[in-house]
């Protein structure tokens, strides 16, 4: 498998898409800033080595379980169940991007740990009827067109860190809050589907968001 340069990429770890400012740093102990991207907050180490990372491991995510944290009435097999999600809707979209993962620690490997932060439930019924009117439509279409979400529609805090998998030292974080694109009806259609495109939008949005950056074509 190729090898690609992933150090340079943290200066856009970032999910696009968002439209609320996460109301939570989901843990988080670095500098976090406004990125040019609603909903998300971004850090970068001013030292970080370009070139000097070969491959990526991605932690099994974790939940966060602060006093900040908002889950609604999710229950805890929920989170659970959308914590594993989240690792492997990661996972999977670096693959499909052709990123070499490796399961190891050690030198030139950086280390993805996630957690989910909180989760927004929809208002099912009312989110798919509003969406069904024309005058919904139209808000829906703008809304898509903007890159936000739906009202009533729920959504999904993921926090990342990025570490250099030998030393600890922290390269790159953000957190940002996920929802699925505003014309997507099947969002609507349970309290914590929402939740589940939105980390599906993220985790893919995220990879080809490093795509831009390194100018590469996964193709």
């Amino acid at each position: 498998m190729r090898c690609h340069y992933l150090a340079t990429y943290c200066g856009v770890l970032v999910l696009i898409g968002c439209a609320q400012t996460p109301k939570t740093t989901g843990g988080l102990n670095l500098p976090l800033e406004p990125s040019q991207y609603p909903g998300t907050l971004v850090y970068r180490a001013p030292d970080l080595q370009a070139g000097k990372y070969k491959s990526i491991l991605v932690d099994n995510a974790d939940i966060y379980r602060a006093s900040d944290a908002d889950f609604g009435g999710a229950s805890e097999a929920d989170k659970a169940r959308l914590a594993g999600k989240l690792s492997t809707d990661f996972r999977n979209a670096l693959i499909k991007h052709k990123y070499p993962l490796t399961s190891q620690t050690g030198q030139g490997v950086v280390r993805l740990h996630l957690t989910l932060a909180g989760v927004k439930e929809s208002k099912p019924v009312a989110a798919t009827a509003l969406r069904l009117t024309p005058l919904g439509l139209g808000i829906s279409a703008t809304n898509t067109a903007t890159g936000r979400s739906s009202a009533l529609v729920g959504s999904a805090t993921v926090a990342g860190e990025l570490v250099d998998a030998e030393t600890g030292e922290a390269l790159a974080g953000f957190v940002a809050t996920e929802s699925p694109i505003a014309l997507d009806l099947t969002s609507g259609l349970g309290k914590l589907r929402a939740a589940e495109l939105g980390i599906e939008r993220g985790s893919e949005e995220f990879v080809q968001a490093l795509d831009r950056f390194l100018n590469r074509n996964p193709g």
